[in-house]
């Protein structure tokens, strides 16, 4: 495992707390980042992902704030563990509305990510140090990035095929720009509970550093691309949506080389050594406390 992640490939760019997109006026913030690959991300997929710095999903709170059985396809179950995003109270006195449960509901869900990413290749160096000149879109999918045991089984949508009936009765998340069933306006069968970038959202990490899957980049979509993301210069494009001043976190964004093991990740290959070292000598430990109680048993 810890000689196939060295053989994966990544870019990382670490960006800055928020900057002018933290105190935008209008409905658009975009920042775009130009970087070079020195050497060629050979593969017939790569992985895109976004992370955060100091995000607790951890938080007892945080993580139980959601509702199983809403996301298995009841929309307008009512459930407490939602709470303080259960409901939208609209009257003075605080009293629910039954009328807008939050669907999703919870503060997991509230807090889904919503930056957006475009990657374009500009540019690449023909080997008599030739600038060619490419400027093409690199195409990826958002489809097939959650868990097969999450996606259809955990998450569900509401039977029927019309999910704004389905829906009728709630109300999005106070900071959701979208309706749930909006959330893939290019494909009906990725929206609501079934979105995999929501379902993705929804598995909390367990340390407030992390990263999440945003997306594959394949090359059946990116017929130009011979063998792998080439040499040379691209441009990442973002859509600055998620702020993160407000808890003194920062963002980040890998682009990822795959193995057979998936993408890049270190830590799976670590604990596995560092856990059989531990067996080994927990063996070794054991193996001779039997050996002198075998020699005090038969006198020998």
């Amino acid at each position: 495992l810890c000689l196939t992640a060295q053989m994966s490939k990544q870019w990382y760019q670490r960006r800055v707390r928020g900057g002018e997109c933290e105190t935008k006026t209008q409905d658009d913030c975009y920042c775009a980042i130009e970087f070079e690959l020195s050497s060629k991300f050979s593969g017939r997929a790569f992985h895109m992902y976004y992370g955060l710095e100091g995000f607790y999903q951890n938080h007892r709170k945080y993580a139980t704030s959601r509702s199983d059985k809403q996301l298995r396809g009841y929309p307008k179950y009512r459930d407490d563990s939602c709470e303080p995003f259960e409901s939208d109270t609209t009257s003075e006195t605080g009293e629910t509305n039954a009328d807008f449960y939050y669907a999703p509901c919870g503060l997991i869900a509230n807090s889904m990510f919503n930056d957006t990413f475009q990657l374009d290749w500009i540019s690449k160096t023909a080997s008599d140090g030739t600038v060619i000149e490419i400027n093409k879109k690199i195409n990826f999918t958002r489809k097939g990035i959650s868990w097969p045991s999450d996606h259809g089984i955990k998450f569900r949508n509401p039977a029927g095929a019309d999910l704004v009936a389905a829906f009728n009765g709630t109300t999005k998340p106070p900071d959701w720009t979208k309706y749930a069933w909006e959330l893939d306006p290019e494909d009906a069968s990725n929206n609501a509970f079934l979105n995999e970038p929501f379902i993705v959202w929804m598995r909390v990490a367990a340390f407030p550093t992390f990263r999440k899957l945003y997306g594959r980049v394949q090359l059946d979509l990116n017929p130009e691309l011979e063998g792998g993301l080439e040499q040379g210069k691209y441009r990442l494009t973002i859509n600055y949506n998620y702020p993160v001043m407000y808890y003194h976190s920062k963002k980040f964004f890998v682009l990822s080389s795959t193995s057979i093991f998936g993408g890049r990740n270190l830590m799976l290959g670590v604990v596995y050594l560092v856990v059989g070292v531990l067996l080994a000598i927990l063996a070794a430990v054991f193996a001779c406390v039997v050996k002198k109680d075998l020699k005090s048993c038969f006198g020998r």
